[in-house]
């Protein structure tokens, strides 16, 4: 409708535009010239002559329509357009009025339709079905009776245990000879379930990483296959000799070995020199490592106990110093100190123990992006809603794979679900993290797992992963890796793919009952 004006306007422009001429005047032209300025003078002259008769007096102040008279002959050649300039902008302002009478109702009902469709969707994706609404309280308060941890009481457990280790830690310092020749120990960096703010009631054991530094005169060097083209999961670390002659002359506080090899020091003088007692190859060995710290922090304790009301106990494993703490309360928990050694600057670890099934050997340690992932949980609690449900979601299913499974090697380990949930927290949007979605964060992780198991493929999280935080340090490698299956060895071994759905569906089972037993 608005087309049609427009479509006048311009063939008017056509018709009563202005023709060009050249300069090159022919006979006709100059008659036609000639007989218009006779024209224009003998109009002048009736002018003259009514304003004398009038008696009109010209003055400037007056409005040109003023000047204008009113029995001008239409056809007397004087035209000079104005009521096609009126016409024009009478036209165009109805074509303006039509069009803001139509517009605002499209758009409102476009805006209409399209905010109810977004609705629609968001409620799709983002609301509970009306049947599992009613499961929330039963999951609510199933969760505050037997999984959920205090936050005070947590983070409360959590510097206590990163203060003791750092005591004993101290104390091993001074238990080390003056003149260093062992490995040289950093506070501790609390990792995991509990730091990252998934613990649960079931789970007591709390897990810390030491940074290893070589000491004066030696070099750690990280051997992996992250630059010949293919990611491992383990490396080595090789231990080589520096020259310290220079500094030997100068400060006098350390012997270069490297060149004086006949003054290493005995084992009755100061202790045993790393190439000898941790070292297997020239690299260093994950189990004497292990037991050494262990018997250094042994030393560390008779040291430390006056300061502590709880007995220690230690325990038993080849890849990690493990510590049971009892309390006079009656409560008791497991400290897991594991040792790493910092790839460059980059926050990746070499630790001397890896994952649940993935356990450091002889001289090849496991690789951690432990620290990532912890920098990652923070990272996300900065930008959820008020009281977010994501950590609750992982809780309740940690808490019934490890209540329900009774093989001590499950195949779907703690970081297989944890995966789920860092991959989901990208995904989808921070609100729908709200505590009132908790039923529908839980059973959207529960179809990601059950995708995952079904294609036998769970992407690793941050390696090869374009959507990770650029603020938190990772190797550019790793960045734009290709990233691993988690589940490449259940599409390897079909009786082990067997047992993961089998672990699955204990859980998802456990579930179940739980609102059974409440519609009961």
């Amino acid at each position: 409708m608005a087309l049609g004006p427009l479509i006048f306007l311009a063939v008017l422009a056509l018709v009563h535009h202005p023709r060009m001429v050249s300069d090159d005047r022919d006979q006709a032209t100059l008659a036609r010239l000639q007989e218009h300025e006779h024209r224009l003078t003998h109009e002048r002259g009736r002018l003259e002559r009514e304003l004398n008769q009038k008696e009109w007096s010209w003055d400037p102040r007056r409005s040109q329509e003023d000047l204008v008279p009113s029995d001008l002959p239409a056809g007397d050649g004087t035209w000079d357009g104005w009521h096609y300039v009126v016409l024009s902008i009478l036209i165009i302002f109805g074509c303006s009025r039509y069009s803001m009478k139509k517009e605002p109702s499209y758009d409102s009902s476009s805006d209409s339709a399209g905010s109810t469709t977004t609705t629609e969707d968001c409620d799709d994706m983002d609301g509970e079905p009306e049947s599992s609404r009613p499961n929330q309280p039963v999951l609510e308060a199933f969760y505050d009776r037997h999984v959920k941890m205090e936050p005070g009481d947590l983070e409360s457990m959590c510097d206590f245990v990163t203060s003791f280790v750092n005591d004993l830690l101290e104390a091993c310092r001074r238990a080390l000879p003056y003149q260093n020749t062992l490995p040289l120990l950093e506070n501790c960096i609390g990792i995991g379930s509990a730091f990252e703010g998934w613990h649960t009631q079931v789970s007591q054991t709390y897990t810390v990483l030491v940074p290893a530094l070589p000491p004066k005169g030696l070099s750690f060097w990280v051997e992996t296959g992250d630059f010949e083209g293919s990611l491992s999961g383990h490396g080595h670390i090789s231990v080589e000799m520096d020259c310290m002659c220079k500094r030997e002359r100068l400060l006098g506080d350390v012997v270069c070995f490297l060149h004086h090899p006949e003054r290493e020091p005995s084992d009755a003088k100061q202790g045993a020199f790393l190439m000898h007692a941790l070292c297997t190859s020239s690299h260093l060995d994950v189990e004497k490592t292990i037991r050494w710290f262990q018997e250094l922090v042994a030393q560390a304790w008779h040291e430390t106990h006056p300061k502590y009301n709880f007995d220690l106990a230690p325990q038993p494993s080849s890849t990690v110093c493990r510590l049971k703490l009892g309390f006079r309360s009656g409560r008791s928990i497991t400290v897991d100190i594991i040792l790493g050694v910092q790839q460059s600057n980059s926050l990746v670890f070499l630790v001397t123990q890896g994952g649940e099934t993935d356990r450091a050997a002889g001289t090849t340690w496991r690789k951690t992006f432990a620290v990532q992932e912890l920098l990652f949980f923070k990272w996300v609690s900065q930008r959820l809603p008020k009281d977010p449900c994501h950590l609750k979601c992982l809780q309740i299913l940690i808490y019934f794979r490890e209540s329900l499974s009774s093989d001590k090697n499950p195949v779907l380990t703690n970081y297989h679900y944890k995966t789920c949930l860092m991959h989901l927290l990208l995904h989808r949007s921070p609100w729908a993290w709200e505590s009132r979605n908790f039923l529908q964060g839980l059973q959207y992780m529960l179809w990601y797992l059950d995708t995952a198991l079904q294609k036998k493929h769970l992407q690793h999280f941050l390696i090869g992963n374009i959507s990770f935080p650029i603020r938190i340090p990772l190797p550019q490698a790793l960045r734009t890796a290709a990233p691993p299956n988690l589940f490449e060895h259940l599409a390897a071994d079909p009786a082990l793919h067997a047992e993961a759905l089998k672990e699955f569906l204990e859980v998802t089972e456990g579930l179940k009952a739980l609102w059974s037993e409440h519609e009961e």
